[in-house]
């Protein structure tokens, strides 16, 4: 007889996959340089990376659904110790998925159009503000929910090491929340850290999964 997977490690397994999806989505938009101003530049700008957008988008896509069941499988793990803090940190990542949703069908625009309606070098400008903004904005409510979530990791049956890693990953999302401010490799150590979080958490939720769901 086949044994079931239980809700805690299928979220789990969800979360590892998400965090290597993450990363190898952003190592599609590490060589890509800054979206040039110029009309001219810009057009030539997005049909040299069209691949990697295609494929950042695809993956970004993905990950983000993979959230899903490991966000309930955190919540499970972590209620019993503070429902309050719980309740609130996954909050704040259930918040995301949507917002990633959403910026996913946006940067599509990019390079998947639609009826073959062409748009203009402005809404391309457009677009590529709105995904950077809400990125941004995705960052901070990463780092936020991250640390609220660490207060309770270190006390749970996940461990301190996930926590205290997770508390470096947390300032690490907030300083990546500012690309234009602190350059590639920074946003780099950010993205290393952010997906290795996951994982590690991930790996951490599958150890316990028997423990803590009897």
């Amino acid at each position: 007889m086949k044994q079931k997977i239980g809700v805690i490690k299928f979220g789990g397994i969800t979360l590892i996959i998400s965090g290597v999806l993450f990363f190898c989505q952003y190592l599609f938009v590490l060589p890509m340089p800054s979206p040039p101003l110029a009309d001219v530049d810009l057009m030539t700008w997005l049909l040299e990376w069209r691949f990697n957008i295609a494929m950042a988008d695809e993956l970004f896509f993905f990950a983000t659904l993979f959230l899903i069941p490991s966000i309930v499988a955190l919540y499970r793990i972590l209620v019993k110790v503070d429902k309050i803090k719980t309740l609130l940190g996954c909050g704040l990542l259930a918040v995301i998925i949507p917002i990633n949703s959403f910026l996913d069908i946006i940067v599509g625009r990019l390079v998947y159009p639609v009826y073959d309606i062409e748009l203009s070098p402005d809404i391309y400008k457009l677009v590529l503000s709105i995904y950077y903004g809400g990125m941004h904005s995705v960052a901070i409510i990463l780092s936020v929910a991250t640390i609220i979530l660490c207060f309770v990791i270190r006390r749970s049956v996940i461990g301190k090491f996930a926590a205290n890693f997770g508390f470096v990953v947390g300032m690490l999302d907030f300083i990546g929340a500012y690309p234009w401010l602190i350059g590639t490799a920074m946003v780099f150590v950010s993205q290393l850290f952010f997906s290795a979080w996951f994982v590690i958490l991930g790996v951490r939720m599958l150890g316990r999964a028997e423990e803590v769901e009897g």
